[in-house]
C-alpha cells in the first residue's frame, strides 16, 4: 500500500500543479509528523505553487520528484464532475486510477478564485487521506489589511474527507506582514495568527487551536495567496500530536 499511495499521490499532485517530476515541478517537504504524515510544498517552474497533507509524506515527495510528465494521470479538477453548488462553493467528486488502483477524488472549488480550490484522495482505511490546494500564481502583493472569506473544511481523524465544510474569515496586513484566521466546520473551529511573506505569497503559524466542544488542541497551518494582488488564498492544516485529530484545508477570496 506504501509503494502504491506514494505513487498515485504523485500523479495527483503533479497533474494539479500543472506539470511532471524534474520537467517542472519540484517538491520539498515542510514537516513530518510521528505517524509518517506531513505537509509539503510543490513549485513548478513558472511559479505555481501547492501545499498538501499526506500520509507517507516523504514517500509521495520522493515519488513526485523522481517522476516524470510521462508517468502521470492528466488529472485535474475539471475532470470530474460538478455535484453541488451553494453560493460560490462548488464541489466535484469523481475516481481516478493509477498504477491499477483506484481512488475517490473530492474537489471543492471557490467560483470567485482564479483555478484556486482543496483536492483530496481518498487513502486506505487507517490512513488520513491526501489533502492538497493550489491556485493561480502569486505576484503584486497589494497594500494595507484585506479580508479573505471562503470555505474551511475539516476531516477526524482517518474518516474520509472531506467530513464537513462550513465558512473561514482571514484578515491579512500586507503593511505589517500579519495575518488573524478564524473558521468553524461542523463545530470544529480552527483559529490563530502568524505571519506572511509578501515576497513568495506563503503564510505559516505553529500557534493555530483547534477546538471541538470543550477539548482544545494546538496546531500547525500553511497557506498560499494567489493572483495579481492577491486575489485568493488556500491552505492546509492539522491539529497537534503525532496523530493529528483533525487535519484540513481552505479556499476562498477577498
Amino acid at each position: 500500500m506504501l509503494k502504491n499511495f506514494a505513487l498515485v499521490g504523485s500523479c495527483i499532485l503533479l497533474s494539479a500543479c500543472g506539470g511532471g517530476g524534474t520537467s517542472g515541478v519540484s517538491y520539498t517537504t515542510l514537516s513530518v509528523l510521528g505517524n509518517g504524515d506531513g505537509i509539503a510544498r510543490g513549485i513548478t517552474d513558472t511559479g505555481e505553487e501547492a501545499l498538501f497533507y499526506s500520509p507517507y509524506v516523504v514517500d509521495v515527495v520522493a515519488g513526485a520528484n523522481a517522476a516524470t510528465s510521462t508517468d502521470i494521470a492528466n488529472v485535474k479538477a475539471s475532470d470530474f464532475p460538478i455535484i453541488s453548488r451553494v453560493g460560490n462553493v462548488q464541489t466535484r467528486k469523481g475516481t481516478m486510477t493509477s498504477n491499477g488502483v483506484t481512488v475517490n477524488i473530492t474537489a471543492i472549488e471557490d467560483t470567485r478564485a482564479d483555478e484556486a480550490g482543496i483536492i483530496f484522495m481518498e487513502a486506505a482505511a487507517g490512513y488520513n487521506d491526501l489533502t492538497m490546494v493550489t491556485g493561480a500564481k502569486y505576484s503584486n502583493a497589494p497594500s494595507g489589511t484585506h479580508t479573505y472569506n471562503g470555505t474551511q473544511a475539516v476531516t477526524s481523524r482517518y474518516a474520509t474527507a472531506p467530513s464537513s465544510t462550513g465558512p473561514f474569515t482571514m484578515s491579512a496586513n500586507f503593511t505589517n506582514k500579519t495575518f488573524s484566521y478564524s473558521g468553524n466546520s461542523g463545530g470544529v473551529s480552527v483559529s490563530g495568527t502568524g505571519v506572511i511573506d509578501t515576497d513568495t505569497g506563503r503564510y505559516a503559524t505553529n500557534g493555530l487551536t483547534v477546538s471541538s466542544g470543550t477539548t482544545n488542541y494546538g496546531g500547525t497551518m500553511h497557506g498560499l495567496l494567489h493572483g495579481s494582488g492577491a486575489t485568493a488564498t488556500t491552505g492546509v492544516f492539522h491539529s497537534s500530536g503525532s496523530s493529528p485529530a483533525y487535519t484540513g484545508g481552505f479556499v476562498g477570496s477577498r
